[in-house]
């Protein structure tokens, strides 16, 4: 019998946010005094398998220390569940189509299933270093506040929320207390970073590193444009008057709160300024962060920064008139093209149709803010304006079918979704033009 591993992950993350439910539905998972409700429990253990962060209730108030636990687990299964569970499927199932195998081969670039299998052995080791290590750096700094358990706790709940890119954390304000911490702020930040660099980068860098070669283009288009984007989002939260220098806080305060936000923006789904104190240009500017995420085969979500590198050298080449596509000097396949141009236009359009539903289903909350929100949830970045706790029960429903959309993946969803697979066939069809433009 030949099982789809896609299938299989997707089917992994539904049965794994229903188990997440359950045990937040349970007494022991919520504190005293608070009122039960199915549907939060569903909604925060959706948000903490995709890694998104969207709260309806105060994490750190809301539940006990078991819930939070369990919250914490569900965001590390979340987000290294996509790469490993398809692998668990790809080595462990056993027959699989042909088809299948091409799949998992192109999802994850590799020539083989050894090289899968060895990938993610090494992806693995790094990620648990990576984790450890910010938790110690984490517990030090909370150490000046709390108990020596109760930083280790908060350690290593920050360390793990950071590299997955969940945005969670038992502070009702996010991070705002923290803001005039640059221990804390850099800390997360480079934890955000490494978790949305992908599997692939990391491994990669090392390997290179240690064996003094060139990057693969993948890491080089990666690298180059999340240093592009971060770059900018930095200069527009500096000058801004949220973040920057005019708020009278200090340049100090300025450079680490600005990068901070604009590395966060994108991927973390954590604050350090209070998202009230957003104007409605800058929740604009968030939004179009938010829609181009981090790399392929990293924790976070949106469009995902090789399919903008793709899309925008394409339009440059057709603009020039170009026969080619060129990426630091190598050609770009025109499958690969296609394929980001309708990794992009269904993105596009799966946000625009989100937005606009759940503005519909929100009549009495400001639009932009409702839009600020649907994107957050799409993309699994977290951020919110405040608008996800009062969300009516269809626009919480609606909320948790985006964040599961958005953290399977357009594409994945598609695959998933066919059961039958018509055969190429060799026909050529009459050429014809039509006006465009």
């Amino acid at each position: 019998m030949n099982y789809s591993p896609v299938k299989t992950v997707f089917l992994f993350f539904l049965g794994l946010i229903a188990v997440g439910a359950v045990l937040l539905s349970l007494p022991a998972s919520r504190n005293s005094g608070f009122d039960f409700s199915f549907i939060n429990a569903l909604f925060t253990s959706t948000s903490a398998v995709c890694v998104t962060g969207l709260a309806v209730v105060p994490t750190g108030e809301f539940y006990s220390f078991f819930g939070q636990i369990i919250i914490l687990l569900l965001i590390q299964l979340g987000g290294l569940g996509y790469m490993f569970v398809s692998t668990v499927a790809a080595l462990l199932i056993g027959r699989m189509a042909l088809k299948d195998r091409r799949i998992l081969q192109e999802i994850f670039d590799i020539s083989s299933f050894s090289g899968l299998k060895k990938l993610v052995l090494k992806a693995l080791l790094f990620v648990l270093a990576i984790e450890i290590a910010g938790a110690v750096v984490l517990t030090g700094f909370f150490l000046k506040e709390y108990s020596f358990l109760e930083s280790v706790y908060l350690g290593i709940f920050h360390a793990v929320a950071a590299f997955c890119n969940a945005g969670f954390t038992p502070f009702s304000n996010s991070l705002e207390s923290y803001s005039s911490s640059p221990v804390l702020l850099y800390t997360i930040t480079v934890m955000s970073m490494l978790g949305g660099l992908g599997f692939f980068v990391i491994v990669d860098m090392y390997d290179r590193f240690k064996n003094k070669t060139q990057l693969s283009l993948h890491s080089k288009v990666v690298l180059s444009m999340m240093a592009g984007i971060i770059v900018a989002g930095f200069l527009f939260f500096f000058f801004s008057q949220e973040f920057g220098f005019r708020n009278g806080r200090g340049v100090g305060y300025a450079v680490n709160n600005s990068l901070f936000q604009a590395i966060s923006a994108r991927m973390a789904g954590f604050n350090s300024v209070p998202t009230a104190l957003f104007n409605e240009f800058t929740e604009i500017i968030f939004i179009f962060f938010m829609m181009i995420g981090a790399a392929p085969g990293s924790t976070a979500g949106g469009l995902k920064v090789t399919t903008v590198a793709l899309v925008f050298v394409f339009v440059i080449s057709t603009l020039r008139a170009e026969d080619d596509v060129v990426l630091f000097k190598r050609r770009i396949p025109d499958d690969l093209i296609k394929k980001a141009l309708v990794i992009f236009v269904v993105t596009i359009i799966a946000i625009s149709v989100l937005s606009a539903v759940l503005v519909l289903l929100e009549p009495h909350k400001n639009s932009v803010n409702v839009i600020f929100e649907a994107v957050s949830a799409f993309c699994t970045v977290g951020l919110s304006m405040g608008v996800t706790p009062g969300l009516s029960a269809a626009g919480k429903l609606f909320v948790i079918m985006a964040m599961i959309a958005g953290r399977v993946g357009i594409l994945a969803l598609i695959i998933a979704m066919i059961t039958s697979v018509t055969e190429h066939k060799n026909i050529k069809y009459p050429e014809s033009r039509i006006l465009v433009g």
